[in-house]
């Protein structure tokens, strides 16, 4: 577990990097038939899309709850012996998913479906990667740490209250990431579709 701390991003970025390649490979080799049958990432999914009008205060409060739960559940494994692989598990799972969605794009659409991709994670990715990197990490050094989980007072006990801090960053965190996705991107990504 030293050695995860002391690579830090570029271990997270191997992690990420290795889920997308096997996200990619999987739907090379087993999902083509499941991407021509699906709607997502289509012409006429992308038409409709642009005809919807979001309640944007409904779709924050689903983006905030369902990115809320995933990062209380993650949280709290640093407070285990399970954080790091916790951690590990979940960047690998992004990265598989993000491997699938780009791959389904580029099949269905080529070049366009790439760009659309990119544009979907704009601009909330701009603060949710960052953020994430830092939160991992935060994670990994408190799960590798037995120290304050040993001592009841002292340095044992200042490490846990600067692991709440680690809570409180990442809820307005995620709330200002929620805010962009859920009242910035959809506008954003109607302007890229009519451009596209």
């Amino acid at each position: 577990m030293k050695g995860i701390r002391l690579r830090g991003r570029s271990f997270f970025l191997t992690l990420f990097l290795l889920g997308f390649v096997l996200g990619v490979l999987y739907i090379a080799l087993f999902g083509r038939t499941a991407v021509h049958e699906t709607t997502l990432m289509s012409a006429y999914f992308f038409s409709k899309y642009q005809q919807v009008e979001f309640a944007s205060e409904e779709l924050f409060l689903y983006t905030f709850k369902s990115r809320m739960s995933v990062f209380a559940v993650l949280w709290l494994t640093g407070l285990t012996v399970l954080g790091t692989a916790a951690a590990c598990l979940f960047l690998f799972g992004v990265g598989a998913a993000f491997g699938m969605t780009v791959t389904t794009a580029a099949i269905k659409m080529g070049a366009a479906g790439i760009l659309l991709c990119v544009a979907a994670g704009l601009p909330h990715f701009i603060l949710y990667i960052p953020a994430g990197c830092w939160f991992l990490n935060r994670i990994c050094t408190m799960s590798g740490n037995r120290d304050w989980r040993a001592r009841q007072w002292g340095e044992g006990k200042r490490t846990f209250y600067r692991y709440l801090l680690v809570l409180a960053a990442g809820t307005l965190l995620l709330l200002a990431g929620a805010f962009l996705e859920s009242y910035v991107n959809p506008l954003f990504l109607k302007t890229v579709l009519s451009i596209v």
